[in-house]
């Protein structure tokens, strides 16, 4: 049980944590504006929950139960070496297997597209790619030496915290607080898979979601008048050099033509990642 409660811990912090990147990555790479990367509504992704539950335990076990190869353990004063290959290697195919079973419930089950990877090269169902595989595999690796020091750290502290540092003791504030969270979770899960999608067509029906959609643009054309009356306050030279680099992009168009053609199926294609999600924000049914 007790180990449970700690797994429990884990994998919420897996969850806001991956919401929080994900949310970032949306905004700044993919969709290029704010989005819930997630089918729930509240901050967190269950797949990245599942990510770091699975890449401790299996850290831990590589460690516990093959102690005579000498895999990384700063702890233990051993530094990186070539059996570390072997536990990266699993974890990275972990990663890509997790990723390749949430994608399939989403897509087939929920009809709900959280990613597409379909104008990628190599791609499988959208869900599954080339490049994505090699960056879990990165993400692998970067957890194994940089991440998982400090994530087995917290882990013990949360362990001794919740149970006391004799094992005995329970704590039970904490684990009446991690209880509430997870009572929120499952309430927000309960709901949008499938209380969601009602209401929202009741809203539709009465007329409320045209008026809700209405009063997002109001609000949304009320911060676009801020951003300008602020803009027309500044120093003319601060202007002359938010303009000079306000259209500059970050990544040269030739470089990025090359980059697209090298790893698009059609390089001229729109976003389809913006095409996913509907006006505020949440992930479209599929037809």
């Amino acid at each position: 049980m007790k180990t449970f409660l700690l797994y429990l811990f884990l994998f919420l912090v897996g969850c806001m944590l991956g919401y929080g990147l994900e949310a970032l990555f949306r905004r700044f790479v993919s969709a290029k504006r704010w989005v819930n990367p997630g089918f729930m509504k509240g901050p967190w992704l269950p797949l990245y929950g599942f990510g770091l539950i699975t890449l401790y335990t299996l850290s831990n076990l590589f460690i516990s139960f093959l102690p005579d190869l000498p895999f990384y353990d700063p702890l233990q004063g051993r530094g990186p070496n070539v059996c570390d290959l072997i536990p990266m290697a699993i974890m990275g195919v972990a990663m890509n297997l997790l990723e390749l079973f949430a994608g399939l419930i989403f897509v087939k089950g929920f009809k709900v597209r959280l990613w597409d990877y379909t104008n990628m090269k190599g791609n499988f169902m959208g869900i599954l790619c080339p490049v994505f595989s090699v960056i879990w595999f990165a993400l692998s690796i970067l957890y194994y030496y940089a991440a998982h020091p400090f994530v087995n750290h917290l882990a013990n502290v949360a362990y001794a915290f919740m149970f006391g540092g004799d094992g005995i003791a329970a704590n039970f504030g904490f684990i009446f607080v991690l209880g509430l969270a997870y009572g929120i979770f499952v309430v927000d899960l309960v709901k949008s898979l499938g209380l969601f999608s009602k209401i929202t067509r009741i809203a539709r029906d009465s007329g409320l979601l045209t008026r809700y959609e209405e009063l997002r643009a109001g609000v949304r054309m009320k911060k676009k008048e801020a951003g300008e009356r602020f803009f027309a306050s500044l120093p003319e030279k601060v202007k002359e050099e938010l303009e000079k680099h306000e259209d500059k992009p970050l990544v040269p168009p030739e470089l990025k033509q090359k980059i697209n053609e090298a790893l698009l199926i059609d390089p001229n294609k729109a976003d389809s990642a913006k095409e996913n999600y509907d006006e505020s924000g949440r992930p479209k049914k599929l037809d």
